[in-house]
């Protein structure tokens, strides 16, 4: 008989729950926002619950010791990242300072993600991954010059 693993039982109890998770999208203008502001600035403390949970221990950018816990849900489930925080800011926006941190970490190769279908932790974003509007306020590239893998070098 098969043991289940922690992975297993977080896509399963994804999958029967009423409505599919978040798939994360970042709103416009996330970048200047001030969830995404105090992700990078305020203290904060980040532990896996489990493979697609995280709570996360967050402080305000002038208060290091007023630390609020939050579970946050933030795994890669059918190809897509999807988030979702139990905080109000999330739950009337679709964004919040706690997701913002997960992402801070994760993009900077300080978080591991599960991806329930594979079983796999990655510790950044896969290359296949697409967050909408990720990209958004960044500065197009120049299709007119050719690509060059000088590893950022001749920029």
């Amino acid at each position: 008989m098969n043991a289940e693993t922690a992975v297993d039982e977080q896509r399963k109890a994804i999958a029967n729950r009423l409505g599919e998770p978040d798939r994360l999208q970042f709103p416009d203008g996330w970048t200047m926002s001030s969830s995404w502001r105090r992700a990078q600035a305020a203290p904060s403390t980040v532990g896996a619950v489990n493979p697609a949970e995280f709570d996360v221990l967050l402080g305000r950018e002038n208060d290091e010791t007023a630390l609020s816990r939050h579970r946050v849900l933030f795994a890669v489930y059918e190809g897509d990242l999807v988030a979702e925080c139990d905080c109000d800011g999330y739950r009337f926006r679709d964004w919040c300072a706690h997701v913002a941190l997960l992402w801070w970490h994760w993009s900077r190769d300080d978080l591991g993600v599960t991806d329930l279908d594979t079983g796999r932790t990655h510790l950044s974003p896969p290359w296949w991954l697409t967050v909408d509007d990720v990209d958004h306020d960044r500065v197009d590239a120049d299709a007119s010059q050719p690509v060059a893998a000088d590893g950022g070098v001749e920029r």
